[in-house]
Order: C-alpha cells, then sequence, then structure tokens
C-alpha cells in the first residue's frame, strides 16, 4: 500500500536574541498566554530532551485537538524535534533556530504520512499552513518581547 504524505516549512526572521526565541519557545506551559493556535498546555517537559513527554491542544478550524508527543532530538538553543501518531498519521516537526545579524530565523519543518489515510483529508495543507504561520507570528511577537529594551544585542553577546 502507497504511503501517503507531505511536508511542509514556514520560517520567520525575530528580532531578539536566539535566548529569547529558545525562552518562549521552551517554555509550553505559557503557550496559551502567547499562543492563538494553542489554548491548553497539560505536559510539559522541564527540561527539554529526547524522550520527553509534551501534550497541548491545537485549535483546527475552531476545535481543540489534543496531540501527545515525543521530543526526539533536542540540541539546545537550536533544534526540537517531536513526532506523534493519531488515526495512523504519523506526524514529525522540526523548529530550528539559526542565529542572524539582525536576530533569529527560526524554520518549522512538518511532516505527515499515513500508510493507509489520505494525509490531507484529516490535516488539510492550507489549514496546516495557517496554523504554522500564526505560530510564528505569535513566537516572533513573544520572543521580541522578552527581549525587551535589551535588543539589538551588542557584537560580543552576538558572538557567544
Amino acid at each position: 500500500m502507497r504511503v501517503r504524505s507531505f511536508e511542509m516549512r514556514s520560517t520567520v526572521t525575530v528580532n531578539a536574541p536566539f535566548e529569547s526565541v529558545w525562552k518562549a519557545l521552551t517554555d509550553a506551559n505559557r503557550w496559551p498566554e502567547w499562543c492563538r493556535v494553542c489554548p491548553s498546555v497539560s505536559v510539559a517537559p522541564q527540561v527539554w530532551s529526547p524522550g520527553e513527554a509534551l501534550s497541548f491542544k491545537l485549535r483546527m478550524a475552531g476545535i481543540a485537538v489534543p496531540f501527545n508527543v515525543r521530543l526526539t532530538d533536542v540540541e539546545s538553543g537550536r533544534r526540537v524535534s517531536w513526532v506523534s501518531t493519531k488515526f495512523t498519521i504519523k506526524a514529525g516537526r522540526t523548529i530550528s533556530l539559526e542565529p542572524r545579524d539582525a536576530g533569529v530565523t527560526v524554520t518549522d519543518h512538518k511532516r505527515f504520512s499515513s500508510p493507509v489515510i489520505p494525509v490531507g483529508v484529516y490535516y488539510p495543507q492550507f489549514l496546516i499552513r495557517r496554523m504554522t504561520e500564526s505560530w510564528l507570528e505569535d513566537l516572533k511577537a513573544e520572543a521580541e518581547r522578552l527581549a525587551g529594551g535589551r535588543w539589538p544585542a551588542s557584537s560580543r553577546e552576538m558572538d557567544r
């Protein structure tokens, strides 16, 4: 049987030091305070490392849908990946941070596949794209808020 799948990437440039972006990203308990598509988080790791669980709800077409994910890869300050399976659909997400002279480029890469279900029916690409872009816009706003008056950083801070 043919595997049905799709991938997408979205990016945003955040005008804040990567520490502020990483803090906003990994303080999952606070996501509902600043993220329009995440109404709740029920399990969040204290230390982000492979094998840790993360449970949250995402608003999909106005409905809060629960997701239970397992962290698979964490490079502190640089990247976090997780996977989940729902209705035979395997979903993987990697969020990467790349420091730039004028801030941080955040890339959100998603992969969806199923051996039996047409993935696009349960996860329409236009909806996933809209949710992802909203999440990235909100992450940008929160990281820039956290940076406050400390940005732009001195060149010495940026070289760390």
